[in-house]
C-alpha cells in the first residue's frame, strides 16, 4: 500500500485530470442510458413467458387490459358506462373498449351458440302460445339439468346466473313489474347486457390498449388520460369509479417507488450531511467526501450504459444503494486523515499514513461488499446479473474515486483541519464487559433459533404492495363480485382448428372462471347445422292462441316447484351446495304458488307482457345461415384474431394469483396440459418470483464461499478470517430471529437484503483486525478505527433505514432488514469480535 500511496501522491494533479475526462465520458454516455423497468427485461429472453408475451403483442397489440370499477345505484351505472365508453374513444393508446356483452348477436344465433341440450328447451320456448306453454318450457330446463351440468368451472358460473334471473324473472311476475319482467327474462335467457355484478351495484368496463406493460412511460400516460376522464365525470352521474388491471398497479408502482426513491434519498442526505457535520465538525471535509462518492455513482452509471445499456427496476435503486456504502471509503480515509493531522503529521505523512494504515482494510472490505452484490452478476436471471454488474461496479468505482481522486483532493484542500472532538469516538474496557457481551449474545442466539422455524415467504404478493392503493382493492372487489382474477392468462393458437381444441382443455380445469375464445361463437359446423334447423322449425312455427287453462298452469307451476327441488339435490351430490340453496330458496319462498294463485285477469296481464315478447325475439333469429368467421361481427372478432392469423384465448382465474397457496394449485393444473404458447403479465411476474427465489439461494451460498476466500487471502490467517465472518454470519442469524419473533416475512424485494447483509457485515471486522494487527494494541485500535465504522454503520444506516418512510411496503421490508443486519454487525464487532481477540491477546 505504501508504493500506491506514494504514486497516488507524486501524481495527484494527472490523476485529477485523467479522473476529469473519466467523468466527462461517463456523463455524455449517461445522457444515453434507457430506463427499462418493465418486469420483461428482468427475465431471459428465450423465456417461454417472455417469447410468447412479445409474439403476442405483436400479433394483437397488446395482451393486458385496464379496468373500470364502478360502484353505485344499478341505474347510475349503466348511464355511467355508456356515457364514459364514448368519452373514452378518443384517448390515445386505446384500441377498444369493452362495456357491453354482444347480445344481438347472442340473441339472433340462439339456437346455433346454445349446447344441444337446450334446443328442446329453446325450441319450446320460442314456440310457446301462453303461460302454460311457457312454464312447460321452463321445467323442460330444469328437468335436463342432470345431463347439462357436468360441469366445468365456466358451466357452474352460467348455471349461477340463470338462477339469479330466473329468480329475478319469477318475483318481478309475482310483483306484475313489466319493465323488470322483460328485463329478467332478457337476461335468463342471454346473460346480462352490462358487465354487472349479481345485485348490480357494480360494474366494469375493460379497455384493450394498443400498448404493452413493457413500455411504461406509455402505460403511465395512458394510464393518467383514463383515470382523469373517469374520475371527472363520475360524480355528475352519483357513482364512484376507479382503475386496476397490471398495468394501472404497474403505473401506481411507478408512482410510489419514484416517490419514495426520492423521499428516502433527500431524508438519507440530510442524515449522513448531519453524521458528518457531528463527526468531523467540518463542511470542508463533508463536502470532499461527497465529491468521489458522486464521481463513482457517475462512473458506475457510464459502466452500466457499456456493459448493460439499460437500468431495469431493480438497477434503478443504484444510486440509493451506493450513496450509503460508497461514502465509507472516504469516512475511514477522511476519519484517519484528521486523527494523523491532529498529531501534527505533515499532509504528505498523513497521507501516507492512511496508505499504509487504511487502505487495505478499505480495499479488502470493498471488495467483500462488492462480491456480495457481484455474485448476482454470474446468476442465469437478467435481474440479477444486471443487479450485480452495475452495483459490483458501483462499490469497486466508488472506492477507486476515494482512493484516487479524495488523496488528490485532500493533497490540495487538505489543509485546515481542526479537532473534531470524541464525537462518535468508542473507548471502554474491553475486559471488563467482554464476559457480560458474550453472555447478552448467547442468550439473543438461543432466542433467534427458537423462533427461526417461524419464518416464511409470503404467500400474498399485495402486501408489498403500498397501503391503500384504489387499484388494489378494486382488484380485490372485482374477484368478489365477479369471482374472476383481472390479471387474466393468454394462450396463442395458430389457427381457429387449433383454437377449439385449446378451448376443449381449458375448459375442464377447475382454476379458470371465465375462458374467453373465439370457439364460443363458432360452434362446429356439425352441429349448427342440426341447431339451425331446430331455429328454422321454431320460427315458423304457428301460434295457434290457445285459451289459458289455469288448472294446466298450476299443474306445470307445481311441477317446476317439485322439478327445482330434484335439481337442486342433484347438484347438492355434485358438490355445488351454494347452487342446491339458491334453488331450494325459490321453492321455499312460495313465489311459484303466488303466482300459480294469481287472479285470471292478472295471469292474462303476464302472459301479454311474456308472449309478445318471444314472439318478437323469434322476429330476429337467424333460422337460414351459418355462423362462420366472416359472419361474426368485427368488434366481436377483433378480440381474438390477430393481423397474422394466429388465435388469442383469454383465460381468468377463479382465485387470487398473488396468493402463494393459490398459485401451487394454478400451476399444477395448468402444466398438466403441457401447453407451449401461453403468457400473461401476471405470470411473467410470478416468474421472476419464482427465478429470483432459486437463485438467491444458490447466490447466498455462492456469496459465503467468495467473501471466506477474499477474507483468507487478505489475513493470510484461517483465525482471522472466520473472526472477521462471525459479524456478518450472526448478524443473518440475528435478523432471522427477530423476523420469527415479530413475524416479519421475506418478499420478493426484501429477500434482496439478505446477500447485501453478507457484503456489508464483513466490512466492520475487517477494518477493526487489520488495524489492530498494526498497531498491536486493541484499545488503540478500537479507539481509532472505531470512530470511522461507527460513522459508516451510521451514514449506511441513514441510507437503508430512510426506506422505513416508503410507502411501498416491499421498499420499507427491504429497508428494515438491511438496517437490523449493518445494526447487528456493526454491535457484534464492537462488542464480540473485540471480546474475542481481547482472549486472544492474553493468549500470547
Amino acid at each position: 500500500m505504501k508504493k500506491l500511496g506514494n504514486f497516488v501522491i507524486q501524481y495527484s494533479k494527472s490523476t485529477l485530470i485523467f479522473i476529469i475526462g473519466i467523468t466527462i465520458i461517463s456523463i455524455i454516455l449517461i445522457t444515453k442510458l434507457e430506463i427499462k423497468p418493465g418486469f420483461l427485461d428482468l427475465l431471459p429472453s428465450d423465456d417461454p413467458y417472455v417469447k410468447t408475451y412479445e409474439e403476442a403483442t405483436k400479433s394483437f397489440k397488446s395482451v393486458d387490459s385496464i379496468i373500470i370499477g364502478i360502484e353505485g345505484s344499478k341505474e347510475n351505472i349503466i348511464k355511467y358506462i355508456e356515457y364514459i365508453s364514448k368519452k373514452l374513444k378518443n384517448v390515445d393508446y386505446i384500441d377498444a373498449i369493452y362495456y357491453k356483452n354482444p347480445i344481438d348477436f347472442i340473441s339472433k344465433n340462439i339456437f346455433l351458440l346454445s349446447s344441444d341440450e337446450e334446443q328442446k328447451f329453446l325450441k319450446k320456448l320460442y314456440t310457446s302460445s301462453n303461460l302454460v306453454d311457457f312454464f312447460n318450457a321452463l321445467n323442460m330446463m330444469f328437468e335436463e339439468s342432470d345431463n347439462r351440468h357436468k360441469v366445468t368451472e365456466q358451466d357452474k358460473k352460467r348455471f349461477e346466473y340463470m338462477i339469479e334471473s330466473f329468480n329475478k324473472l319469477l318475483i318481478s311476475m309475482k310483483n306484475e313489474d313489466i319493465g323488470m319482467v322483460k328485463d329478467e327474462f332478457l337476461n335468463m335467457l342471454f346473460g346480462e347486457k352490462y358487465m354487472l355484478s349479481k345485485d348490480g351495484n357494480f360494474g366494469m368496463i375493460v379497455i384493450r390498449p394498443t400498448i404493452s406493460s413493457n413500455d411504461i412511460n406509455k402505460v403511465v400516460k395512458l394510464v393518467n388520460s383514463i383515470e382523469n376522464i373517469v374520475k371527472k365525470n363520475a360524480g355528475t352521474y352519483n357513482v364512484k369509479a376507479g382503475l386496476t388491471g397490471t398495468l394501472v398497479i404497474a403505473r401506481d408502482e411507478m408512482v410510489v417507488s419514484d416517490r419514495d426513491m426520492a423521499v428516502a434519498t433527500t431524508v438519507s442526505l440530510i442524515l449522513i450531511l448531519i453524521i458528518f457535520i457531528l463527526g468531523f465538525r467540518s463542511f470542508r471535509y463533508m463536502i470532499l467526501s461527497v465529491i468521489p462518492l458522486i464521481l463513482g455513482i457517475l462512473w458506475a452509471l457510464g459502466f452500466t450504459k457499456i456493459t448493460i445499456g439499460s437500468l431495469n427496476i431493480m438497477t434503478i435503486m443504484m444510486g440509493a444503494i451506493l450513496a450509503g456504502l460508497g461514502i465509507d471509503y472516504s469516512i475511514h480515509i477522511i476519519s484517519l486523515y484528521i486523527e494523523l493531522r491532529n498529531k501534527n503529521f505533515s499532509k504528505i505523512d498523513a497521507l501516507k499514513g492512511v496508505f499504509e494504515k487504511n487502505v487495505r482494510g478499505i480495499i479488502a472490505g470493498a471488495l467483500t461488499t462488492a462480491i456480495g452484490m457481484g455474485i448476482f452478476a454470474i446468476s442465469s436471471f437478467p435481474g440479477f446479473r444486471e443487479f450485480g454488474i452495475a452495483l459490483s461496479s458501483g462499490i469497486i468505482f466508488t472506492l477507486l474515486a476515494a482512493i484516487f481522486g479524495l488523496t488528490a483532493l485532500l493533497k490540495k484542500f487538505g489543509t485546515k483541519y481542526k479537532d473534531p472532538g470524541n464525537a462518535f469516538i468508542i473507548d471502554y474496557n474491553i475486559k471488563k464487559y467482554r464476559s457480560i457481551s458474550i453472555a447478552v449474545l448467547v442468550i439473543l442466539i438461543l432466542l433467534s433459533f427458537f423462533k427461526i422455524k417461524n419464518v416464511e415467504f409470503d404467500k400474498n404478493m399485495m402486501n408489498i404492495e403500498a397501503k391503500g392503493l384504489e387499484s388494489i382493492k378494486l382488484n380485490e372487489k372485482i374477484l368478489e363480485e365477479f369471482e374472476f382474477s383481472p390479471d387474466n392468462t393468454v394462450f396463442i393458437s395458430r389457427n381457429l382448428d387449433e383454437a377449439k381444441v385449446l378451448y376443449d382443455k381449458l375448459k375442464n380445469l377447475k382454476i379458470f372462471s371465465q375462458i374467453d375464445s373465439i370457439s364460443l361463437f363458432l360452434p362446429e359446423t356439425d352441429s349448427q347445422i342440426a341447431r339451425l334447423r331446430n331455429a328454422y322449425e321454431a320460427k315458423n312455427t304457428k301460434i295457434v292462441n290457445k285459451k289459458l287453462d289455469q288448472k294446466k298452469l298450476k299443474a306445470e307451476i307445481n311441477k317446476l316447484n317439485f322439478n327445482l327441488t330434484k335439481t337442486a339435490l342433484s347438484i347438492n351430490l355434485m358438490g355445488y351446495k351454494n347452487l342446491a340453496e339458491k334453488l331450494k330458496d325459490i321453492v321455499k319462498s312460495g313465489v311459484l304458488i303466488q303466482i300459480a294463485n294469481k287472479k285470471t285477469e292478472n295471469i292474462l296481464k303476464l302472459q301479454n307482457i311474456i308472449i309478445p315478447l318471444i314472439n318478437d325475439l323469434k322476429k330476429g333469429l337467424n333460422s337460414t345461415e351459418l355462423i362462420s368467421i366472416e359472419k361474426i361481427p368485427e368488434e366481436i372478432k377483433s378480440n381474438y384474431l390477430g393481423k397474422d392469423g394466429k388465435v388469442l384465448t383469454t383465460a381468468y382465474s377463479n382465485g387470487d394469483m398473488w396468493n402463494a397457496d393459490y398459485q401451487k394449485e394454478y400451476f399444477n393444473q395448468l402444466n398438466k396440459l403441457n401447453l407451449k404458447n401461453v403468457s400473461g403479465t401476471a405470470l411473467i411476474f410470478l416468474r421472476v418470483i419464482q427465478v429470483s427465489a432459486r437463485e438467491g439461494k444458490k447466490i447466498l451460498l455462492l456469496t459465503i464461499i467468495f467473501i471466506f476466500i477474499i477474507l483468507l487471502l487478505d489475513m493470510k490467517s484461517l483465525k482471522y478470517a472466520i473472526i472477521a465472518l462471525l459479524p456478518m454470519i450472526i448478524s443473518i442469524i440475528l435478523v432471522l430471529g427477530v423476523m420469527g419473533w415479530f413475524d416479519i416475512k421475506f418478499n420478493v424485494v426484501n429477500i434482496i437484503a439478505l446477500p447485501l447483509i453478507i457484503g456489508i457485515g464483513v466490512d466492520d471486522g475487517i477494518h477493526l483486525i487489520h488495524r489492530y494487527r498494526r498497531e498491536n494494541d486493541l484499545r488503540t485500535a478500537l479507539k481509532s478505527t472505531g470512530k470511522a465504522i461507527t460513522m459508516t454503520t451510521l451514514t449506511t444506516g441513514a441510507a437503508f433505514g430512510s426506506f422505513i418512510l416508503a410507502k411501498y411496503r416491499g421498499f420499507v421490508g427491504f429497508g428494515l432488514l438491511l438496517l437490523l443486519g449493518v445494526t447487528f454487525s456493526y454491535l457484534i464487532t464492537v462488542f464480540i469480535v473485540t471480546s474475542i481477540l481481547s482472549y486472544m491477546e492474553e493468549d500470547k
